[in-house]
């Protein structure tokens, strides 16, 4: 269980960064974009006083410092309009356009919202004033932060995708590796035991004792079985449903706790649906078995099962001690356990079957704490 703390925590420190780096950019360049708001201000005005200077001068007025101050202004659209409002000139706005009244009116009233006009006393009660917008280069700056934010959000979003599919195809690899080497490793022992059951037949032993242990090699070869189909992609027939359900619940009363009671809630009609009974069969016994370690002492684990117009639903309910709806899923990563003993795998392994072989659903339907818990399986006709 203490991996996946360990991913939820890398997932907050992840998240945290990205906020962390956003904010930063965001303080930096609203620092940044109010300079140069001061200083695009201080242009405008120093603007504005050449004007006044332009307009009030008499012939023997030196001009060349105003005009190149008015030259030099490239890049901050501004518009001069007598005291009733009238456009008297304008610079820097879109020359295809400039003819166009209702462009004048519409860039007019874009820099009234922008900024405070400035306004050029020319004596003897006449004035003008000055509307200006920010400059291109100002307006794309106040967005940069949020599209740099934007990508760095994408950047860790594609990098943890990234990571999760290479580390999901690691594990189908350590799966297929685990299972198809447990399947080899088991089939020489165990072809050795059917060996020597033989020779007990003719023995004078117990009969009684060599059926049990025919029993239980047999049920060594169905684990075989088991293990060296996972890896690939095994073949799908027309089964009974209920006949594995009881089958499965007949196998857990013998070989589970006394203590908890296994109940069967299925239709008296058989239950037609293709599936790969070993496997389907392993899913069962592995929600069973788990559904009665999460019962403390008494209680019950009862299957249920019913056909909808789309499929078959299959419910595995316990009277365990319940799981918390922050663990819904994580359950069914692998290596989750909340038991000192055990890989953790089993759940894991459930799911993989039903919805990578079978092409079903398989989840935590619901979970009162200290109550009960459903499992639920879906597979489509």
């Amino acid at each position: 269980m203490d991996i996946y703390r360990k991913k939820q925590r890398w997932k907050q420190i992840l998240f945290m960064a990205a906020i962390l780096i956003g904010m930063g950019s965001l303080l930096y360049t609203n620092r940044l974009v109010n300079h140069i708001e001061v200083t695009e201000r201080l242009k405008v005005e120093l603007w504005a006083e050449a004007i006044r200077i332009m307009n009030s001068a008499d012939f023997d007025t030196d001009l060349a410092f105003p005009f190149s101050v008015i030259e030099s202004n490239t890049h901050i659209p501004v518009i001069l309009s007598d005291s009733d409002g009238n456009i008297l000139n304008h610079k820097n706005l879109d020359s295809l356009k400039i003819d166009d009244p209702k462009y004048l009116a519409r860039q007019l009233k874009h820099a009234r919202e922008e900024n405070d006009s400035l306004i050029i006393n020319l004596g003897q009660d006449e004035y003008q004033n000055i509307f200006y917008r920010d400059s291109i280069l100002l307006r794309k700056l106040i967005f940069f932060p949020y599209i740099q934010l934007g990508v760095i959000i994408l950047f860790i979003l594609v990098s943890y995708i990234a990571f999760s599919v290479s580390r999901k195809a690691e594990q189908n690899e350590v799966w297929t590796g685990m299972s198809k080497e447990t399947a080899h490793q088991l089939g020489t022992p165990i072809s050795s035991l059917m060996g020597w059951m033989e020779l007990l037949k003719q023995s004078e032993m117990d009969p009684a004792m060599i059926r049990e242990m025919q029993k239980d090699a047999s049920r060594l070869e169905k684990i075989t079985d088991r293990f060296s189909k996972i890896g690939s992609k095994p073949a799908l027939k027309e089964s009974d449903l209920t006949k594995i359900l009881t089958n499965s619940l007949d196998y857990m009363r013998n070989r589970g706790p006394k203590s908890v009671e296994y109940l069967l809630d299925i239709p008296e009609k058989p239950i037609r649906v293709k599936l790969n009974e070993t496997l389907f069969e392993w899913v069962i016994e592995n929600l069973c078995k788990n559904a009665a370690d999460a019962i403390e002492g008494s209680g019950r684990v009862i299957l249920h099962a019913v056909e909808t117009e789309n499929g078959v639903i299959i419910d595995v309910e316990d009277s365990g001690k319940g799981i918390t709806k922050s663990r819904f899923r994580t359950v069914f990563k692998p290596g989750y356990t909340t038991k000192k003993r055990g890989w953790g795998l089993g759940l894991s392994l459930s799911k993989r079957i039903i919805e990578s072989y079978h092409h079903g659903k398989i989840f935590v339907f619901s979970s009162d704490p200290n109550d009960s818990t459903i499992l639920r399986i879906i597979l489509r006709r």
